[in-house]
């Protein structure tokens, strides 16, 4: 009898460690599943966060794309709206040097007497006044020496309205001829609009007498 006896306290001892064992696994077990669904649900999470992040981002720069393009629109319009301000420039002619001559000696000698050389003046006796008048027709007339007229900052009056696609620099050589501007030559090949709006400018200037050979330094830029 104390053998069974002993050998059924045994057998309820190991069934003891035996349930605790497994309870104690399972316990273990249920712990561990719920760390991995927490886990999972976190890693759930923050891949959700991350996808959100990365639509939102994507957006923006959608958006930031779109903006720029239109600011680049926006100056491009500008740019083929803006008109250059046509400028032209005129030479200044150099001064020519001046020629070195010798002086001669200087030698005392009587200062010779003035002789007036001036063409005398025909008077006549005119009863009405009881007076000697001059005769017109012989009174001497200095004659009048014309020059080249001083140009003006009008081109871009002229110019305004051409088409013009590159730079021109260039010299227009004209005449003045009963006070109208004839024979204008242009030293490079310029277009035929454009030289005909130099040409009405050159008119515009003003004139005081038939001259040869004028000339005018002209620089045009392209719009």
């Amino acid at each position: 009898m104390k053998i069974a006896t002993t050998l059924i306290v045994l057998l309820s001892i190991l069934t003891g460690i035996n349930m605790y064992s497994s309870f104690t696994e399972r316990d273990r077990l249920e712990t561990a599943l719920r760390l991995l669904d927490e886990r999972i649900n976190r890693a759930e999470g923050n891949v959700l966060n991350v996808s959100e992040y990365v639509g939102n981002t994507i957006i923006d720069f959608e958006r930031m794309e779109h903006m720029l393009e239109n600011n680049i629109a926006s100056i491009l319009n500008q740019l083929e709206k803006h008109e250059h301000e046509k400028v032209y420039i005129q030479l200044k002619e150099e001064p020519k040097p001046i020629e070195e001559t010798e002086v001669p000696a200087v030698e005392n000698t009587p200062e010779p007497t003035n002789i007036d050389e001036s063409p005398s003046i025909e008077r006549f006796y005119d009863p009405e006044t009881e007076l000697h008048v001059p005769n017109i027709e012989t009174i001497p007339v200095n004659p009048v020496v014309a020059s080249c007229p001083r140009a003006n900052n009008k081109l871009n009056k002229y110019i305004s309205r051409l088409n013009i696609r590159r730079d021109y620099k260039f010299v227009v050589t004209y005449d003045i001829i009963d006070d109208e501007i004839t024979n204008a030559r242009f030293n490079n090949s310029v277009p035929a609009n454009l030289k005909g709006a130099v040409i009405k400018f050159i008119d515009s200037f003003t004139r005081d007498g038939d001259v040869k050979d004028c000339k005018i330094s002209i620089k045009v830029l392209e719009n």
